[in-house]
């Protein structure tokens, strides 16, 4: 049973996605980097990149207040609620309502590069709701040329290429909401804004704990990610050739950025891996839920036979130095890794050679006598990598 259980490993060669290094283009995403403890509201510039996106003031939390300030520790925030980070030990928050009319806060930083023209941008970041008196819906993310300016009061007049959808309350007070998907840019974008976008007329405002001391509307705010869709396309290695009798296991992996993923084989399977077992042409279609985007490639598999021509082995050669049938050779060696011991009637080693350096009937520089030998060949397929032993006898004539 352990004999068959090695032949198998040997004989599945394994394929997955080659992809293209995954780049998020926000520095500092989990807000971890930082340049002080915070210790009073609106001190997000703490965080290392991030900024004040409007006139207000917009929080930072960070384990390392925990000493000094709670209310800026984590999981403890000013909002009394305990909400421990979706990453590592700091997140952000915003308000992004309260009783002044269409009060905003916002968060940016400035992207480790533009956007491109043309190319599609998938975003994703995390928020959790800070039991506070109302919630809201229409949080997102808004990516500009350049840094701008408040406008209309402190609501930005823009429309965010990503946004949680109308009517979906962010009202999760215990576990981290993904608000995520995808866009093309209209390029040379290099700054990412997130909050809300939209006025109180258009939000649903929903009550939630009005006992609360002022009416608010808070978020946190942890693990931001933007990255060229193509990121996240899987694509298969070459075309690809093997040997009759090996089986090809081809892996769906898709990168961990994106956590929600369908995948369909052509022949309708649904798991992350196929196992080809004969040639044809296989492909995988993935769906990504986070950015409503489909990804896929195929690769086509031949077979073929990877042995090697037969080792000839002659049972006679003339050590005569008439330059014919002088060495014991053997036919297609050349196709093999070769190893060759020869023996005299008394079990004596009187040859050692290896691959095409073969006997020419000599032992310590004389000629032996003429007669029966023993050999013993070690012989590897250089193709296939399959290894023999052939023994026999052979016969050194004039």
């Amino acid at each position: 049973m352990k004999k068959l259980i090695v032949f198998l490993l040997i004989q599945i060669v394994t394929i997955g996605f080659v992809f293209p290094q995954f780049i998020n283009l926000v520095p500092n995403p989990s807000f971890e980097e930082y340049t002080n403890c915070p210790m009073n509201q609106g001190e997000i510039y703490f965080a290392k990149g991030w900024f004040n996106g409007c006139w207000y003031s917009p929080d930072y939390y960070n384990a390392c207040a925990n000493a000094s300030n709670i209310i800026f520790g984590t999981p403890i925030s000013q909002a009394n609620n305990f909400q421990i980070p979706k990453t590592g030990v700091a997140y952000a928050g915003i308000t992004s309502y309260d009783y002044s009319l269409n009060f905003r806060e916002y968060i940016a930083i400035k992207m480790s590069d533009s956007l491109i023209k043309n190319h599609k941008y998938c975003a994703k970041f995390y928020t959790s709701f800070g039991a506070t008196s109302h919630a809201v819906d229409l949080f997102g993310a808004y990516f500009s040329l350049d840094s701008i300016i408040c406008n209309n009061g402190n609501l930005f007049n823009k429309t965010p290429q990503i946004c949680n959808p109308n009517g979906k309350v962010l009202i999760d007070t215990l576990n981290w909401m993904k608000i995520s998907g995808s866009f093309i840019s209209a390029g040379g974008e290099q700054y990412m804004y997130i909050g809300d976008f939209y006025p109180d007329s258009q939000n649903t405002i929903f009550p939630f704990n009005l006992s609360f001391p002022n009416i608010i509307s808070y978020y946190y705010i942890d693990d931001v990610s933007v990255c060229e869709c193509e990121n996240l396309k899987p694509k298969f290695n070459k075309d690809t050739t093997l040997c009759f009798g090996q089986q090809l296991l081809l892996k769906a992996n898709i990168p961990k950025e994106a956590d929600s993923v369908n995948y369909t084989w052509q022949d309708s399977s649904k798991n992350s891996t196929f196992l080809v077992t004969q040639p044809g042409t296989y492909w995988v279609s993935a769906y990504i839920e986070d950015y409503k985007i489909t990804v896929c490639d195929s690769i086509t598999v031949n077979y073929a036979d990877c042995t090697s021509p037969t080792l000839w082995i002659p049972n006679s050669f003339t050590p005569n130095g008439d330059g014919l049938n002088d060495k014991f050779e053997y036919a297609n060696a050349e196709n093999y890794i070769i190893k060759t011991y020869i023996y005299n009637r008394w079990g004596q080693m009187v040859f050692e050679g290896e691959n095409t350096n073969f006997w020419d009937g000599t032992f310590n520089g004389k000629a032996v006598q003429l007669g029966v030998y023993a050999y013993k060949i070690e012989a590897m397929d250089r193709i296939g990598k399959i290894q023999k032993v052939y023994s026999g006898r052979v016969t050194v004539v004039q």
